[in-house]
């Protein structure tokens, strides 16, 4: 291919790989990693387009970037700014790939921690919350800050913690103790079903805690809210469902 050519293609690719059109960008992702395959050069031009002013495109260039080679710290800045896009399955595939960036590079986590506790978009917090949840779920400081976005501004950040806490691979009796508060108090009706959902997976950890979880649920499966009631009935038999 001539190199007029090959700028040709390339050029034709930025409007499609930055399209807010899911198949159209798609596609256009098959068609970079098709080039990339024949003119490793195009790698250099990618890298370029991780700076582009529009998210779709970077986020679009990363995941080229990172399913055709060994994914680098270069891709960080760009799969964090794809926390924020508005297509939701976008922002899943960034935060998968930013757990699997973290698993090769250890300076990821320490960047989603700061994210979790201190980005300025809530839908970024959340979001940093997910991927943590993938890559460092053994992590003390995971733990903590779960604990510290329960107390977040925004209900969905709120939400995506206390979900969160279930995946843990060791969560400490603090955890099962503010689940136990946010079951018992919470203003959030939501907060109070996701409570009643995640109480049993604790109790696993934490067997002597049993009775007192089996009351709170009882209690809450007594309520007026009909989702509520759902959730914690089905908590109630998952409880009975574990080995004692």
């Amino acid at each position: 291919m001539a190199h007029d050519e090959t700028n040709d293609v390339e050029s034709d690719l930025l409007e499609p790989l930055g399209s807010s059109d899911r198949a159209t960008q798609r596609a256009a992702c098959e068609r970079a990693s098709a080039l990339l395959r024949q003119k490793p050069e195009f790698r250099e031009t990618l890298h370029g387009w991780l700076l582009q002013s529009n998210p779709r495109l970077r986020f679009a260039a990363a995941y080229v970037l990172f399913r055709t080679g060994r994914a680098t710290l270069r891709l960080l800045p760009a799969l964090l700014d794809s926390l924020e896009l508005d297509d939701g399955d976008l922002r899943w595939t960034a935060a998968h790939m930013l757990a699997t960036l973290g698993r090769m590079q250890a300076e990821v986590c320490p960047v989603l921690l700061h994210e979790c506790r201190n980005a300025a978009s809530p839908r970024r917090r959340r979001m940093a919350v997910y991927a943590l949840r993938e890559l460092a779920p053994e992590r003390a400081e995971t733990q903590q800050a779960f604990l510290g976005a329960l107390g977040d501004s925004d209900s969905m950040v709120r939400r995506a913690s206390l979900s969160s806490l279930a995946k843990l691979t060791a969560p400490g009796r603090s955890c099962l103790e503010r689940v136990l508060e946010i079951a018992r108090s919470d203003p959030d009706a939501r907060m109070q079903s996701i409570a009643a959902v995640v109480l049993p997976d604790l109790v696993s950890q934490h067997p002597a805690t049993r009775d007192e979880v089996a009351a709170e649920l009882q209690r809450l499966a007594n309520t007026d809210d009909l989702s509520l009631v759902r959730s914690a009935r089905a908590a109630l038999q998952r409880l009975a469902q574990r080995p004692v």
